[in-house]
């Protein structure tokens, strides 16, 4: 949304630039794009029903510009603008890399030469939607400059690399479960960092599943003395009091949680009393989770 809204502002101040400007989209009840192109009053065209874009009576665009479409586009609409297609694509490389490649062929996503790219720090404790705002805006500040030449960011244009790609997993309802004994404290906090904002955590409990939330690094030294005295197996769930909040053993140490959905939601106080202070203890169980599989260099079908 950011880049539309960034493409709007141009295209309202700046006629030398953009002179017309329309929107292509889903019809995805929590899409953004949609509601946001609605308010801004630009004309949209709902995919795949293209046909009205792509009509010759129709405006002759010189130019498309894509950011998280996850769609593949047909050779007939890249072939359509004489420019091509921009795809504004983060990548992750030890840091981001911000790039903005030419659309691909029918045959592949972001296959293409790069246009221009900017790399950026990450903060340790980032999380998922910071840099998605970060990425965004750095893709505004590269298609600025590419926008006062699109010939010349072509004819300056690198061919990627072949070799070092990785390939991003394709999240499923397995991408969100915690499996006690292989991940450790680092790993679940990276993967909260990352999801947490589109789905919760996931556990299983009596074959069924419960929601973790509100995440909390344990770095009390007393407490996590106390923790480790105890001889306990990955999965053990036991409440601390002064940190309100359920602590569970996993690989490498022990995490919190203060929230959880068992049924219902509730605190971990209100869990400690209606089931932890139940039973001599309670195990949390390990679902294996597909994220951290080491199949990065190559495709997962889709």
């Amino acid at each position: 949304m950011r880049i539309l809204e960034h493409l709007y502002r141009l295209f309202s101040h700046d006629k030398s630039r953009i002179k017309h400007l329309e929107v292509v989209t889903t019809t995805s009840t929590s899409n953004t794009v949609m509601h946001g192109a609605q308010k801004l009053q630009l004309r949209t065209h709902i995919w795949p029903e293209l046909d009205a874009l792509l009509s010759k009576s129709s405006t002759q665009f010189d130019l498309g510009i894509l950011a998280s479409f996850g769609q593949l586009l047909p050779k007939r609409l890249i072939e359509s603008f004489p420019l091509g297609i921009i795809n504004v694509h983060p990548m992750e490389i030890k840091s981001v890399v911000c790039q903005l490649w030419t659309s691909a062929p029918n045959s592949d996503f972001d296959i293409g030469p790069i246009l221009s790219r900017q790399s950026f720090p990450l903060q340790s404790n980032i999380t998922m939607f910071d840099l998605l705002k970060i990425s965004a805006d750095v893709g505004c500040s590269l298609l600025d400059t590419i926008l006062e030449d699109p010939a010349k960011a072509r004819g300056n244009a690198q061919q990627q690399a072949l070799t070092g790609i990785t390939y991003a997993h394709k999240l499923n309802k397995y991408s969100f479960y915690i499996d006690w004994h292989n991940h450790t404290v680092d790993d679940i906090d990276r993967l909260y960092r990352a999801l947490n904002q589109i789905g919760n955590l996931r556990t299983l409990f009596r074959q069924k599943p419960v929601r973790l939330k509100l995440l909390t690094i344990i770095h009390d030294g007393t407490v996590l003395s106390k923790l480790n005295s105890m001889s306990t197996q990955p999965g053990t769930a036991v409440y601390d009091k002064s940190l309100e909040c359920i602590c569970i053993r996993c690989k490498d140490g022990w995490i919190g949680f203060r929230k959880l959905v068992y049924q219902k939601s509730m605190y971990a106080r209100d869990f400690q009393n209606g089931y932890l202070s139940k039973m001599d203890r309670l195990m949390f169980d390990s679902m294996h989770n597909p994220i951290f599989d080491h199949i990065h260099s190559r495709r997962v079908p889709a």
